[in-house]
């Protein structure tokens, strides 16, 4: 299932990775609210670009490295985990942060590691004004000496955190994922939707019930993906095989349960 703001994003994410290595990697912020499809994207874009055996070498070319974000401010806790990223034993990274800074450099250059994906950025705000900084300054290091581009997904305090390393900011390109409103781009996220769902009939929506779907929910994506699937598994249950407008509309305007 697609629609026109995942491509977008899928699209400048394979742009990135066209020009890995260059002196000023590429490099990009994803945000906006919980439950627009940030993590779904990133996902996307990782399964595309899977681990390769390398069998003469001996080792598995990673393009793209995935991690989230700590749930604190902690640099010795992202380095752990850029390092569990691609299986490095928990032995190893029992080290100091710059022997834990070296050995990620070390091997993401090893494994070929051409992207780095950072999701839950926003945590990046969760610390003191010296531990954001220093964060700031780590993923700084890390894409001028890997020259590898990063894309960072997060909510608007990502945006925020960011903002405040202006050097930085100015290397990062902001693309943001509103919440839905009415409208074209979004009749084609409810087509996509509809034509994903298993259903042995075809469902027509009236444009008050594709408006009623928008405004549900505060035009949240995952409110509008769970809504059709919540409706989907009924019509298939009923026999029905199809999701209705009368569907759509009677969901939307029953009471939300206490």
């Amino acid at each position: 299932m697609e629609y026109p703001r995942c491509r977008q994003v899928l699209d400048l994410m394979e742009e990135q990775l066209a020009g890995a290595g260059a002196v000023a990697a590429p490099n990009l912020l994803v945000w906006g609210d919980p439950g627009q499809g940030k993590t779904t994207i990133l996902h996307r874009h990782l399964r595309q670009h899977p681990i390769v055996a390398d069998l003469a070498a001996g080792i598995r070319r990673t393009p793209v490295v995935a991690v989230e974000m700590p749930p604190v401010c902690d640099v010795r806790w992202f380095y752990e985990a850029l390092l569990a990223a691609i299986g490095t034993p928990p032995a190893a990274t029992r080290s100091p942060v710059p022997r834990l800074a070296d050995r990620v450099i070390q091997l993401y250059r090893m494994i070929g590691v051409r992207q780095i994906l950072v999701d839950e950025a926003h945590n990046m705000l969760l610390g003191s004004v010296r531990q954001q900084r220093t964060m700031l300054a780590v993923i700084r290091h890390l894409s001028n000496t890997l020259q590898v581009p990063l894309a960072l997904f997060g909510t608007r305090d990502a945006r925020e955190a960011l903002f405040h390393d202006r050097q930085l900011a100015r290397r990062f390109r902001s693309v943001e994922l509103p919440c839905w409103d009415p409208g074209p781009e979004f009749d084609t996220l409810v087509g996509s939707v509809l034509r994903w769902l298993p259903l042995r009939r075809p469902s027509v929506m009236t444009v008050r019930a594709v408006k009623a779907l928008a405004t549900h929910g505060d035009g949240v994506a995952a409110t509008v993906f769970g809504t059709l699937a919540e409706l989907g598994i009924h019509a298939i249950r009923s026999g029905e095989e199809r999701i209705t407008a009368a569907d759509v509309l009677q969901h939307c305007q029953a009471p939300a349960p206490s």
